[in-house]
């Protein structure tokens, strides 16, 4: 089984490109608008889900089969369709990142695939295990450990930072105020004591600074 480099992807604002009108695509849409893609689908058949996202105008559409060239200038292809050879027709012209419904029948191009993904505030955890289902248990359980606490947590820190950097001017005292602020110290004083506790902790750091 071919072993996946986990990244993340700045594509807000950028063209990427969904192949296929259904149920997958639908999916795979829903979240590349989460991080601002400028979304393009290709497929003569939509949902009634696809449908409502381009009367709104969060997404361009093409009513047709795919051609040769309708991926040029994207930086990411979903590769939805269910003709396994319009797939690998898409992955054999892409040469960036490629999602394609057929998973590991594909051989050529740059894959990647979606983890199963949790959100909360600046809190954002990706799972993957070569199996989705197992992956959606391992989140959802993950999810109950790393949840608004911390999405709380993550918003003060970073406020925080911004007045340490007025604060203090010599770059090795910051680090390690840093460092003290985002410490397992702190991590187990939220996970037993919540957000008011950690908070309380931070600001006598900060202020003895």
């Amino acid at each position: 089984m071919t072993k996946f480099c986990p990244v993340l992807i700045n594509i807000e604002n950028q063209k990427c490109v969904v192949v296929g009108g259904g149920s997958v695509a639908e999916r795979k849409i829903k979240t590349l608008l989460k991080y601002g893609a400028n979304i393009t689908v290709i497929s003569p058949e939509i949902t009634d889900n696809i449908k409502k996202l381009i009367e709104k105008g969060k997404i361009k559409h093409f009513r047709r089969r795919y051609r040769k060239g309708d991926i040029k200038g994207a930086v990411l292809v979903v590769a939805a369709t269910s003709d396994s050879r319009i797939n690998a027709q898409i992955l054999k012209e892409a040469r960036f990142l490629i999602n394609s419904a057929d998973g590991e029948n594909t051989t050529e191009g740059i894959k990647y695939i979606v983890p199963a993904i949790f959100e909360k505030g600046d809190l954002t955890i990706a799972v993957s295990t070569g199996f989705p289902s197992l992956s959606r248990i391992l989140r959802n359980e993950i999810s109950k450990l790393y949840g608004k606490e911390f999405a709380l947590y993550l918003r003060y820190i970073k406020k925080a930072r911004k007045e340490i950097q007025k604060k203090i001017s010599e770059n090795k005292r910051r680090q390690e105020i840093f460092r003290k602020i985002a410490s397992k110290k702190i991590v187990l004083i939220l996970k037993q004591y919540g957000f008011r506790q950690a908070k309380k902790e931070i600001d006598r750091i900060i202020n003895e600074a």
